[in-house]
C-alpha cells in the first residue's frame, strides 16, 4: 500500500530540485558557500562531510527553516525559490531531522499522523481513538516494522530506534517530492537500519528524490546512488557511487591534514595520581568508556553523531544516571546523582546546549555568574548584594564580558554567552572541569577566548575533559584524544604527533594513516 502521492508523475533521473550559488553565513561563521546541488527524481543523493562541513545547514535551507544569505533553492512545479517552513511543505519537501519529533504523550498512532494536524486535518477529539483502530494506520507501521506495536500505546515506551522509525513512518501519510534524512539513523540498530533500507527503496521507486545527510561510510554506500562531499561549506565534489569507494570519499572529506595551531601548555614529565578516573562506564549511547585525567591535563573525547561522546559527560557530572560503571575523584568512588552532588564534589560541567540549559534567559549577567555559588554570597539565607556586585564585576574584568552586571545574558552575542556559563561553573572552584562543545556557535574570536580559558584552567592545575566533534578544536585544545565510535573508546592519541586525519579515520572506522 502507497499512501502518500506519486512524486508528481516527474520520471526517474528528473531535476527534482536544485540550489545555485546558495550561501549561509552566521556570525564570524560561513557554514555554506555557494553550493550548486541538484537533486533527481528516483535517487538517493548522499551528502557527507566532517563535523561542521555544511551538511546539515544545507539540509536546513532545502527545507525552509533557516533563509539561504546568498543563492536560491528552487523546486520543480514550485513557481518561486523556497522561502520558509511552509513553502518548502508546499513545494513538497519532507524534513527528517536527527532527533526524532515525537510527542511522548500521543499514542503511537496519533504520532503518525501527527503531520495532518499541522495542515489542520484530524482535529475532532475523537479522531485519535479512530485512528488507533485505523487499518491504514496499521499497515503504515506494519510497512516500517512497528506493526507487532499496539497503536495506543503511548511514545513515551518506545526505545530511541523506534522512536526515529515512528518519525520516518510519517514520510508514508505526508505527500512529498525530497525527503531529506538528516543524520536520522545515528540513533538507530542494524535491524532498524534495514527498514529504513526498505523505506528508501520504496521512496525511490515512487520517484522521490531522497536526501541522506550523514558520516557513516557503510550507510552512505548502501543507500547511494550519489555522493555529494562538503568540506569547510563548499562543495569539493559529487561523485557516482559505484565508482567510488570510502577511502576516495573519507579523503576527499579530510582535505589537508591539519595540526594543532598552539599546543596545551606541557605536562610534567610524569604526571602525578589522577584526578578523574572513569572505568566502565555505560550511559546513554556509551558502553563500557574507560580513562583517566591528570591535575593539569586536557583530555578530549571526540567522535562523530552518536558516538556517546556527549553521554560520557552528563553521566560524570550527574546530568544523566549510568547504567553501569565507576566513577572515582582524587581516588575515591563517587556516585552522582545530580549536577548539585557533582559540583559539591568538585566536578563542574558546561552544557553543549547553552540557550536551554546553560543560563537563565531573564536573568542579568550578575544573577546568572552567581547563580551556582549563592551560598557563598549568602548570610543566614540573606543574599549579600554589595558582595555579590563586587565579585560580578571582577568575573566580567577577568572573562571579558561585554555587558555589566545588569544586563541580560540572553542578549549577548554567542561567545559572550558561552563565557558568562564558564564563569558561572569555575567560580565554583571545581577540581575537575567537563566541557561539552565548548565553543559551538561561536565565532572566532570568541572561540580563541574560550580556548585561552581553558589552557588557563591546565595551568592552574584542574583535570580538564572536553567534549567535542571538531578534529581541529581537539588538537589545539588537548593533550590526548580519546576517539569514540559507535559508543565505545576506539583509539587514543597524542596530540603532539597527531593530525586532524587520524582522527577523522578513527572516528569513521578507517585505519588511520
Amino acid at each position: 500500500m502507497e499512501i502518500e502521492e506519486p512524486a508528481g508523475g516527474i520520471a526517474a533521473g528528473t531535476v527534482v530540485f536544485s540550489a545555485r550559488g546558495v550561501g549561509r553565513t552566521y556570525p564570524g561563521v560561513v557554514a555554506l558557500d555557494g553550493l550548486d546541488l541538484d537533486g533527481h527524481a528516483g535517487e538517493v543523493l548522499a551528502v557527507c562531510g566532517a563535523n561542521g562541513a555544511g551538511k546539515s545547514t544545507f539540509a536546513r535551507l532545502l527545507a525552509g527553516q533557516e533563509p539561504p544569505s546568498s543563492g536560491e533553492i528552487r523546486v520543480a512545479g514550485f513557481d518561486r525559490p523556497v522561502a520558509g517552513p511552509a513553502e518548502a511543505e508546499q513545494a513538497g519537501i519532507l524534513l527528517m531531522h536527527q532527533e526524532p519529533l515525537v510527542i511522548e504523550d500521543f499514542p503511537i498512532a496519533e504520532n503518525v499522523w501527527l503531520y495532518r494536524l499541522r495542515a489542520g486535518g484530524d482535529v475532532r477529539p475523537w479522531a485519535g481513538a479512530r485512528r488507533g483502530a485505523d487499518p491504514e494506520t496499521r499497515e503504515v507501521l506494519r510497512e516500517v516494522g512497528l506493526g507487532h506495536l499496539d497503536p495506543a500505546t503511548p511514545a513515551r515506551e518506545l526505545g530511541p530506534g523506534q522512536r526515529q522509525i515512528l518519525a520516518l513512518s510519517r514520510a508514508k501519510v505526508t505527500p512529498h517530492r525530497v525527503l531529506i534524512l538528516d543524520e536520522t539513523t545515528a540513533s538507530t540498530s542494524e535491524e532498524h537500519f534495514r527498514e529504513i533500507q526498505a523505506m528508501v527503496l520504496r521512496e525511490k521507486e515512487a520517484g522521490t528524490a531522497v536526501v541522506f545527510v550523514s558520516h557513516r561510510m557503510p550507510e552512505v554506500f548502501a543507500l547511494s546512488d550519489r555522493i555529494a562531499v562538503l568540506r569547510n561549506g563548499r562543495l569539493v565534489d559529487v561523485k557516482r557511487t559505484a565508482g567510488t569507494d570510502p577511502e576516495e570519499i573519507t579523503s576527499l572529506m579530510i582535505g589537508d591534514a591539519v595540526r594543532a595551531l598552539e599546543r596545551p601548555p606541557e605536562l610534567p614529565r610524569k604526571p602525578g595520581r589522577p584526578v578523574l578516573s572513569v572505568r566502565d562506564l555505560a550511559s546513554g549511547s556509551a558502553e563500557a568508556v574507560s580513562f583517566d585525567v591528570a591535575a593539569g591535563e586536557v583530555l578530549g573525547l571526540y567522535g562523530l553523531v552518536g558516538s556517546g561522546r556527549s553521554s560520557v559527560a552528563r553521566s560524570i557530572s550527574g546530568q544523566q544516571d549510568a547504567r553501569a560503571g565507576t566513577v572515582l575523584v582524587e581516588g575515591e568512588e563517587v556516585h552522582l546523582r545530580t549536577p548539585a552532588a557533582a559540583l559539591r564534589r568538585g566536578v563542574a560541567y558546561l552544557t553543549e546546549d547553552r540557550r536551554r540549559e546553560g543560563f537563565v534567559a531573564d536573568f542579568t549577567n550578575g544573577e546568572n555568574l552567581t547563580l551556582a555559588t549563592l551560598d557563598r554570597r549568602s548570610r543566614w539565607g540573606v543574599l549579600r548584594r554589595a558582595a555579590e556586585r563586587t565579585r560580578v564585576r571582577e568575573l566580567i574584568g577577568r572573562f571579558a564580558v561585554k555587558g555589566g552586571p545588569d544586563v541580560l545574558t540572553s542578549t549577548l552575542s554567542g561567545g559572550n554567552q558561552q563565557k558568562v556559563c564558564l564563569a558561572k561553573w569555575l567560580e565554583a572552584d571545581p577540581t575537575v572541569v567537563v566541557l561539552d562543545e565548548p565553543t559551538k556557535g561561536i565565532d572566532v574570536g570568541a572561540r580563541m577566548n574560550i580556548y585561552r580559558i581553558i589552557h588557563d584552567l591546565c595551568r592552574e592545575g584542574r583535570a580538564v575533559l572536553v567534549v567535542t566533534s571538531e578534529a581541529e578544536e581537539a588538537l589545539m585544545l588537548c593533550h590526548r584524544v580519546l576517539v569514540l565510535r559507535d559508543g565505545r573508546a576506539v583509539d587514543e592519541f597524542d596530540t603532539e604527533h597527531a593530525d586532524t586525519e587520524d582522527l577523522i579515520r578513527s572516528a569513521l572506522g578507517g585505519a588511520a594513516a
